[in-house]
C-alpha cells in the first residue's frame, strides 16, 4: 500500500485555511423577533416597519403597529392632526375604519377600507406605556394618476426631423403625478433609454412631480422613418402609456465602395441596377461612362437614352433609391469601361463607381452585385511562413512547462511521493535457485554481470516511463539470452584438466527458469531434430593473469 504522505499534508493544509476562511466571514445572525423599531422602554419594545407605502385611491390601507410587553393603549395620528384610537376602531368607532384580521405583533394595527386623496402624508404610531411612550412614523403616498406623456418637438413636417451629423435634444414631458412617473425610449424595437436624463420637479407640497426625459442622440440614416417613442409607467397604469414621433433624418447620398457586375454576355442587352440612399430627394442624378474613373467620355442624365445606353430611377421609399442604365448589345468595349453614378441633393453630392466583367463571380461568393467592393486577399491574409516574437516566445514556454511536468511526474513516481499503481514487469530471473543465478554469472564472466548490472539500474530509472513488457517481448529476451550462452559455449571447448591449472568446474545450464527441462524442435523437410544446449563454467582468474 502506498503512503501518500505529500497529499495528506496538501489536504490537511487546504482543510485549516478553509477553516480560517469560515471563522473570519461568519457573521452571528440575530435570534427572535425583528424589531423594526429601536425604541424600548423597560420590558417593553415597538414592532413598526418605517417603510413607505404606496396606495391607489380606492384601495385597502393596512397601518400596522405592534407591541412586545405590557402597554396601556394606543393611538394613530396623521399630518391633519386626525387621530384615531385603536380602541375605539376596534369598537367600530370610526366609519371606513376596522380591525386587521391578525393582531399577532400588530396589536395596535388598523385598516383604512377605501383609501383617498385625504389620507395621503405621514403617519404615525403612539403606544403608551408605563411613564412614556413608543413612537414609529411612516409615509403614506395616495397616487394621482399621471398626466399624458408629450413630445415637445414640432410636428408641423408630420415628423421629427434630425440631421444625421448633428445631435438633436428631444424632450418627453409629463406634466403631473404622484409618485413620479417612470420613463423610457425607444426607436424601433430598440431601447435607448441609455441617452436619456430624466428630472423630477415636485410642483407641490403635496407629493406630486413633474417629470421631464431629455434625449441627446445621433441619428443614422438608416433609422430614417423609424418611430421614435416616449413611453411612461406608473402605479396607477396597468400598461406603459405611449406617445410617438416618425423620424426624418436628412443626410447627403450615403457613400458605398466600387460595385463590379460579374457573367456578362456580350451580344445581349445588360441592365445595371445600382442602389442608394438619400434624404431629401436627390436633385441630380447622371450615369457618367470612360476609360478610367478620372477620363469620362460622356454623360447621360437620368432619366435619359442615346440609343446605345438608356436611364431610369426607381423610388423605393422612406429615402432608398435603385438606379438603372440599360446597355443595349453589350461589347468587350463595353467592359474596357468604367462607369460612374453622380448623385446630390440639398446636403451634398455623392459618386458611386461601377465596374462590368464577363468573368465568373469569386468562389467564395462574395459576388460585388451585392454592391460592396471586393478586399484584396492581401489585406486580409496574415505570412504563414512569419511567426511574431511573441508567438515563438509563447511556444518556447509551453514546451518548457510541458517538459517540467512531465520530469515533475516521472521524479514523483520514481520517489513514490504519490499513488501510483505498482508496475508490473516480468523478471527473466524469477523462478530460478539462487546457485543456479550464481552460476550463470560466473559462466558469463564479470564483464557480462557488471553489464547486466548497469541495465537492470538504468531499465529501473526508465520503468516510470514505460509500460509493462508483454509475454512476447519476455519471450524474445529468453531466445536472445539462449543464443548468447550457445556463441560462449562454443568458444569454450571441454579440455582436459592439467595438474597445473585449477579446477574447473562444469555445469549443465537449464535456461527455462526452473521449468522441466525443454527441447527445440528443429522442422527440417521430413525430419524432426533435437538439440539439448549444455553450457561450460570456467574460471576466467587464469586467462587475467595472463593478460
Amino acid at each position: 500500500m502506498c503512503k501518500c504522505s505529500f497529499v495528506r499534508v496538501a489536504t490537511v493544509a487546504l482543510a485549516l485555511l478553509a477553516l480560517t476562511i469560515a471563522q473570519e466571514y461568519n457573521v452571528d445572525e440575530p435570534n427572535g423577533d425583528v424589531v423594526f423599531s429601536g425604541v424600548r422602554s423597560a420590558d417593553v419594545s415597538l414592532i413598526f416597519d418605517p417603510s413607505e407605502i404606496v396606495v391607489n385611491p380606492g384601495d385597502q390601507l393596512n397601518l400596522d403597529c405592534g407591541v412586545q410587553g405590557e402597554r396601556r393603549y394606543c393611538i394613530w395620528e396623521n399630518e391633519n392632526n386626525q387621530i384615531l384610537q385603536v380602541e375605539d376602531v376596534y369598537s367600530n368607532v370610526y366609519d371606513g375604519v376596522s380591525k386587521p384580521a391578525n393582531t399577532v405583533g400588530n396589536e395596535c394595527g388598523i385598516v383604512i377600507n377605501s383609501a383617498d386623496i385625504g389620507h395621503h402624508g405621514r403617519w404615525t404610531c403612539k403606544v403608551f406605556v408605563v411613564g412614556k411612550s413608543l413612537v414609529g412614523s411612516k409615509n403614506v403616498i395616495v397616487t394621482i394618476k399621471p398626466t399624458s406623456p408629450i413630445l415637445e418637438v414640432d410636428t408641423s413636417s408630420g415628423g421629427l426631423e434630425v440631421t444625421s451629423e448633428d445631435e438633436k435634444p428631444v424632450k418627453c414631458s409629463v406634466a403631473a403625478a404622484r409618485p413620479a412617473v417612470g420613463i423610457r425610449w425607444y426607436l424601433g424595437d430598440r431601447d435607448i433609454t441609455t441617452f436619456a436624463e430624466t428630472e423630477e420637479t415636485p410642483t407641490d407640497k403635496g407629493g406630486i412631480y413633474k417629470s421631464v426625459s431629455t434625449l441627446r442622440r445621433t441619428f443614422q440614416p438608416s433609422e430614417n422613418g423609424k418611430l421614435l417613442m416616449c413611453s411612461i409607467t406608473h402605479k396607477t397604469l396597468l400598461t406603459p402609456e405611449n406617445t410617438s414621433i416618425p423620424l426624418n433624418v436628412v443626410f447627403k447620398p450615403v457613400e458605398k465602395p466600387v460595385s463590379t457586375f460579374y457573367q456578362i454576355t456580350p451580344g445581349s442587352d445588360y441592365e445595371v441596377k445600382l442602389n442608394f440612399s438619400a434624404n431629401p430627394e436627390p436633385i441630380k442624378k447622371e450615369w457618367r461612362y470612360g476609360t478610367s474613373f478620372e477620363s469620362i467620355e460622356g454623360s447621360l442624365v437620368i432619366p435619359g437614352s442615346d440609343g446605345h445606353y438608356t436611364t431610369d430611377i426607381e423610388d423605393l421609399g422612406n429615402g432608398m433609391y435603385t438606379a438603372k442604365l440599360l446597355i443595349s448589345g453589350f461589347t468587350e468595349a463595353d467592359v474596357n469601361k468604367n462607369y460612374l453614378l453622380v448623385v446630390a441633393n440639398e446636403r451634398g453630392e455623392t459618386q458611386y463607381k461601377v465596374k462590368l466583367s464577363m468573368h465568373d463571380a469569386p468562389q467564395d461568393g462574395d459576388s460585388e452585385t451585392s454592391n460592396y467592393d471586393k478586399i484584396p486577399p492581401t489585406e486580409l491574409s496574415v505570412s504563414e511562413d512569419a511567426l511574431s516574437g511573441g508567438a515563438v516566445a509563447g511556444i518556447i514556454i509551453v514546451l518548457v512547462i510541458v517538459v517540467a511536468a512531465v520530469g515533475a511526474a516521472g521524479y514523483a513516481r520514481y520517489r513514490q511521493m504519490f499513488c501510483f499503481a505498482p508496475l508490473a514487469s516480468p523478471d527473466p530471473e524469477e523462478g530460478k535457485d539462487p546457485k543456479e543465478e550464481h552460476d550463470t554469472e560466473s559462466a558469463r564472466g564479470p564483464n557480462t554481470t557488471h553489464t547486466a548490472n548497469l541495465k537492470n539500474r538504468l531499465g529501473q530509472l526508465t520503468q516510470v516511463f514505460k509500460k509493462p513488457k508483454k509475454d512476447q517481448d519476455a519471450k524474445q529476451e529468453e531466445t536472445e539470452r539462449k543464443s548468447l550462452t550457445k556463441d560462449e559455449n562454443k568458444g569454450s571447448p571441454y579440455k582436459e584438466q592439467s595438474p597445473d591449472e585449477k579446477e574447473v568446474v562444469y555445469a549443465e545450464l537449464d535456461l527455462g527458469k526452473g521449468e522441466p527441462e525443454k527441447k527445440t524442435e528443429v522442422k527440417a523437410e521430413d525430419k524432426t531434430e533435437y538439440a539439448q544446449i549444455v553450457g561450460t563454467i570456467t574460471d576466467n582468474r587464469e586467462e587475467e593473469k595472463k593478460e
